[in-house]
């Protein structure tokens, strides 16, 4: 097959920076993973060290020429710090939703304690007051509790009956009760299910969005939780847990968009790409999850757009630089004209009358390669030299492909017509006598083609 072929190339300049468009994406989620992890006590050095070592391994795919493995290995190992940051958040809401609940249920019997000593005719200090009641509010304070129910516990001397029955109750072989077992023998308050999946989603939202995206939500919690018609409590849980659940819902989706958003700005800033700027300037307003996704589209976009550019220069610089080896005339500017006009026609040194025309837009990688005959106008086709200049150029087929891939890149042929199934291509060569004269003078730097 020695005709007409539709080729596509790919270069290693184009491949090296896809590559490094991949680790920038890495270093962002490594550099995310790390941020929400230390936020939440969540890593330890030690883990972060293995990453970095396993980021490192990657690295050195590149430096390897190892361009398949690394465009494998990178997207898993992204993957797998979005699952790995995933298991250990919700390792870190259970472990806080738990410590709510328990807070909570300290805070009920901080009431019970200051109700049981109004009942008990306790004098309170008021300073042992100010404390359990913070503690009913929320705030975490055994030391409070514990003196409350020393008072609590503490036998009056107001008479000699009360006198009698300490006592008796310091008597050997008679345990006075505990802070604890006082504790367990309150009434215990109903399991609240609706309650305790209210406690795990706020603190969940605080994970996600920031704590001052939950202080709205605590309010109305206190508020439905200090009801006292069970009804009306019941009725402004569920309230709740609907407001709730929709700002969690999205909450979650802003995150994802936010960290796919990270990975695409740290692609166009390896790509070095003029649009960053512009890009970021939008984020900072793009407040709704509908300005988001049409930023992200934008950004993909853009970094799509960036790639192609990059990748038809690499290849227009590769083919015209082999083809250049290969005897064929490559002046200045051919580069600009192929970009201007599409097309490009090199003569062959070696072969007076014939040579090669490279058409079609390199951005999606495929160009048409095709042999030519120049012709003056005169004489007519010579279809023996016309073929063997066909087969001459698959050779050169042949070469060039080998050249891209010695270095890294490659050739591939899509579509190819045998020797002399269509006439040799022939164009007006109007500057042959032009060029025959400056053999004489000094060289020229162009030619014209039609």
């Amino acid at each position: 097959m020695s005709g007409p072929k539709v080729v596509r190339i790919v270069t290693r300049e184009e491949i090296i920076s896809l590559c490094e468009g991949h680790l920038a994406r890495l270093d962002a989620t490594i550099a995310e993973w790390t941020r929400i992890g230390r936020r939440n006590d969540c890593i330890s050095d030690a883990d972060i060290a293995t990453v970095q070592a396993r980021r490192e391994t990657l690295r050195k795919l590149l430096a390897a020429d190892r361009f398949v493995d690394l465009q494998k290995q990178v997207p898993l190992e992204i993957s797998f710090l979005r699952d790995d940051l995933q298991i250990r958040l919700e390792k870190v809401v259970a472990e806080a939703a738990n410590a709510r609940t328990a807070q909570r249920r300290q805070g009920d019997a901080a009431q019970a304690l200051l109700s049981a000593l109004k009942r008990a005719g306790k004098a309170i200090e008021p300073e042992l007051e100010r404390a359990l009641h913070g503690v009913a509010a929320g705030r975490s304070d055994s030391s409070a509790m514990v003196e409350g129910f020393k008072l609590l516990s503490a036998a009056p001397e107001a008479n000699a009956d009360a006198r009698y029955a300490l006592a008796q109750s310091l008597k050997d072989g008679e345990d006075r009760m505990t802070f604890a077992a006082w504790l367990s023998a309150q009434p215990k308050p109903r399991a609240d299910p609706a309650l305790k999946r209210l406690e795990s989603r706020l603190v969940e939202l605080g994970v996600v969005a920031g704590p001052d995206a939950c202080a709205p939500f605590e309010a109305q919690l206190r508020a439905a939780i200090g009801e006292a018609g069970d009804a009306r409590r019941n009725l402004l849980l569920d309230s709740l847990g609907l407001d709730l659940g929709r700002t969690l819902a999205e909450a979650r989706k802003r995150a994802v968009l936010l960290d796919e958003l990270r990975l695409v700005f740290a692609e166009l800033e390896q790509a070095g790409s003029s649009a960053l700027e512009v890009l970021s300037a939008k984020h900072k307003t793009a407040t709704s999850l509908t300005a988001l996704t049409a930023l992200l589209d934008q950004a993909q976009r853009t970094v799509s757009r960036e790639r192609e550019k990059h990748g038809a220069q690499s290849r227009r610089a590769a083919v015209l630089k082999s083809l250049s080896e290969l005897g064929y005339e490559v002046t200045e500017g051919l580069e600009t004209a192929w970009v201007e006009q599409g097309r490009v026609v090199l003569r062959k040194t070696a072969q007076p009358g014939y040579g090669v025309e490279i058409a079609g837009d390199l951005e999606v990688a495929r160009v048409q390669m095709r042999a030519v005959a120049f012709t003056d106008g005169g004489a007519g086709p010579d279809s023996a030299r016309d073929k063997d200049a066909e087969t001459l150029w698959c050779g050169d087929v042949a070469t060039l492909q080998a050249q891209l891939g010695e270095d890294g890149g490659g050739l591939v042929i899509e579509r190819a017509l045998p020797v002399g199934a269509t006439p040799l291509k022939r164009l007006v060569d109007t500057g042959r006598a032009r060029r025959d004269q400056s053999r004489e003078g000094p060289p020229r730097q162009t030619r014209t083609l039609r």
